[in-house]
């Protein structure tokens, strides 16, 4: 008999002896690519909404580094980087050991709602590997049972996944979960180089079809996995949970105290003038908005308090609009209406108008858990909502100028033929300058504290020199937003000029017209840019760049300015709060064609995929380029800058697929898009984002320092009978 399967199930009947069989919460555990599942098979389950896991899993001769996310309620998306350990870029160890991107999607179609209903399975359907070199790809249908902490599964799955599979899961408690499966994976499926190397050699080959161990989990979400799997092997993982809701990591509690030791008054005695000044310093000071201005309007229908306010504190509107009730909660007295005006810039943006009651609920914390702001209503705002009444105007707006310090931490993944993993670390001088009539002023320059990226190889296709050891601007210039024409209307010009980022300087400009709710926009933007000089402190390229075998060449004979114009239109979708958006027309590089990007939202953190497909195609595909967008606000995953919340986000567009510096397909730099500066600012945007937080804080609770708001998955059928 196999030594190791001896060890393996001795480890098993110890645990057996030594545990309780007392019921365990439920906890979907991730398979070795990391999405949920067995060890190399998927179940019918995934995480809650908003939740995901970061992690790897070593098993000879593969190495997997994930990310898994609960994208949709009804949707796990996987995307992980895999190397090989048995096969060499080229077939020369020179290079690095090969290294291929895959992306794996799971649609759950059906959620049973166990234990109540555990006869009827969950069942999901789902692809592995679905772009780039797509060396693991297979389909697959997967039903499981589920009862208190038991799962049985089966499945059937194409390709690799090879036909019938099946596996049984046992969640002995909280902190324990044993799995075990049946797998014919058929590894002779997995090559490189068009079959011609194989990544699981004769001798590698599975001797057993069956794989089984433990996982480990801790409570502030990081999970250990041992597995004895094909026969041969002992397999070892790790990862840790995310939730996109909160504070990532989850080792605090994202709690709202009423700031400053704000105690609740009354109006008897009151002097409305010293409460106003009172409530504008705590609001500045202690909530982090601005430029504030409050009245108070006394009539027989009751008191009515007007406020409008400018964030600057946090990467969430959401948020800011959030502490502001809550402060309020502490400290107004009884009040009929309540009518907050949020601005951009000096601009009024959204206008939300409360009943008084919600300050008292608030404070109570009696807030209705299915729907808290249901009595608001959120509109957009014009120039005559933040006048007083029988006033021209109350509002005295200053400019704020802010100079900051930070590190930032720059890497690479999988961008050269030669390093898997670059990074370089930086010390970053910031200037924000938040200003009125709509304007605002952002620079950025590095400093290269250590540099270990260089990307360049024999292709051209590899390059990123702007990456250097040089002190350079980041980014720098002016942006602009307001209404165009009058303020009856929601037609808005968007522009920005300067130094997008390390590469680009030039000049942008957007038309928008939003409908009622803000879910419906349609558009154009226009774009003048040109190349950057990657070695200078600010200076431009003399003509195109051009990237080949290495190196980088300045062409000064060739068009110095670049243009580019778009057809645009977005879309909201209820309740998900994802943005559909949509553009045709001229990219950078003279070629036509389109771009749809999905973007979801979870308050200020934002991940969406593109797909770009123009008259020039990626090697060997039918579509130009596809990828990642990401927005991550440094409160969630760093947490605060020294003390103190911050309003800066850190954004990226991602390829997955292995080709860099294609010249087509390209849009250059933005410094704010229309997308960034409004996506949370539309009205029924902001109503459901208030809504979430006004949940999350009333149902915190002061003993518990997690507050994870725990949401069960949804399937696709109950989304769409909805």
């Amino acid at each position: 008999m196999d030594i190791g399967a001896i060890k393996l199930r001795r480890v098993i009947l110890s645990s057996l002896l030594i545990l309780t069989f007392s019921t365990a919460s439920y906890a979907a555990t991730p398979a070795n690519p990391g999405f949920t599942g067995l060890w190399e098979y998927p179940t019918a389950e995934m995480l809650p909404d908003g939740h995901g896991r970061i992690g790897l899993t070593k098993a000879t001769p593969y190495n997997h580094y994930f990310i898994n996310l609960s994208w949709l309620p009804w949707l796990e998306v996987n995307a992980r980087f895999n190397t090989f350990n048995t096969v060499y870029i080229g077939g020369e160890e020179r290079w690095r050991r090969y290294m291929d991107k895959s992306m794996d999607l799971k649609f759950m179609l059906w959620h049973s709602k166990a234990p109540e209903h555990w006869i009827i399975p969950s069942v999901a359907i789902g692809i592995t590997d679905m772009m780039g070199t797509e060396l693991m790809k297979a389909e697959y249908a997967v039903a499981t049972w589920r009862y208190n902490q038991f799962a049985a599964t089966v499945g059937y799955g194409t390709d690799r996944l090879n036909g019938a599979f099946a596996g049984v899961e046992w969640d002995v408690t909280d902190w324990l979960t044993i799995k075990a499966e049946y797998s014919p994976l058929d590894y002779s499926h997995d090559s490189t180089g068009g079959g011609k190397n194989r990544i699981v050699p004769d001798d590698m080959l599975p001797t057993k079809k069956y794989n089984a161990g433990i996982v480990l989990r801790t409570p502030w979400g990081m999970e250990g996995s041992a597995s004895y799997q094909r026969g041969y092997e002992w397999v070892f993982g790790i990862s840790q949970r995310i939730d996109l809701k909160g504070p990532y990591i989850g080792l605090t509690s994202k709690k709202y105290d009423s700031p400053c030791d704000a105690r609740v008054a009354i109006w008897d005695g009151v002097d409305k003038d010293e409460l106003i000044s009172k409530l504008k310093e705590g609001l500045e000071h202690c909530v982090r908005v601005r430029n504030i201005d409050i009245k108070l309007e006394e009539t027989d229908e009751g008191r009515k308090l007007y406020m409008a306010y400018d964030n600057y504190g946090y990467a969430s509107h959401a948020e800011a609009m959030t502490r502001v009730l809550i402060m309020l909660s502490g400290v107004m007295p009884e009040t009929d209406e309540l009518i907050l005006i949020h601005k951009n810039a000096g601009i009024p943006v959204v206008k939300a108008t409360f009943p008084g009651s919600l300050l008292f609920d608030i404070r109570a914390k009696t807030l209705r858990n299915d729907n808290p702001t249901h009595a608001a209503v959120f509109a957009w705002a014009a120039s005559e909502d933040i006048k007083a009444p029988d006033e021209e105007g109350f509002l005295v707006e200053k400019a704020q100028n802010e100079l900051k310090g930070m590190f930032v931490y720059d890497f690479r993944v999988d961008q050269t033929l030669r390093e898997t993993y670059m990074d370089r670390l930086n010390f970053d001088v910031i200037y924000n300058g938040r200003f009125t009539d709509g304007f605002n002023m952002t620079a950025d320059v590095k400093f290269p504290f250590y540099n270990n990226v260089d990307i360049s190889d024999y292709t051209g296709l590899f390059n990123e020199k702007d990456l250097n050891d040089e002190v350079r601007i980041q980014q720098a210039g002016l942006t602009y937003a307001n209404k165009l024409f009058d303020d009856n209307n929601q037609f808005w010009l968007f522009g920005e000029g300067g130094y997008f980022d390390e590469e680009w300087f030039g000049a942008n400009i957007w038309a928008r017209y939003y409908d009622k709710s803000g879910r419906l926009w349609i558009g154009t933007r226009a774009s003048l840019t040109h190349d950057r000089d990657p070695y200078s402190f600010g200076g431009l390229s003399e003509g195109v760049l051009h990237y080949w075998n290495g190196r980088v060449y300045d062409d000064p004979t060739s068009n110095e300015w670049y243009t580019m114009a778009f057809l645009q239109a977005g879309y909201n979708v209820t309740g998900l709060d994802v943005d559909i958006n949509a553009q045709w027309g001229r990219f950078l590089d003279k070629d036509m064609g389109y771009k749809i990007e999905a973007i979801r939202h979870w308050d200020d953190t934002s991940i969406g995929f593109f797909y770009i497909n123009t008259d020039v195609h990626a090697p060997n595909k039918s579509f130009t380029m596809a990828g990642v967008h990401l927005e991550i606000p440094a409160d969630k995953w760093l947490g605060t800058w020294f003390g103190q919340p911050s309003s800066h986000i850190w954004d990226q567009e991602t390829p997955l697929l292995s080709v860099w510096r294609m010249h087509s397909g390209r849009e250059g730099g933005t410094i704010k898009t229309p997308e960034r500066l409004m996506s949370q600012l539309r009205p029924a945007a902001m109503k459901q984002h208030v809504d979430m937080l006004l949940r999350d804080y009333c149902s915190y609770d002061d003993n518990n320092n997690n507050d994870e708001i725990s949401q069960e998955v949804t399937s696709l059928m109950e989304y769409l009978v909805k």
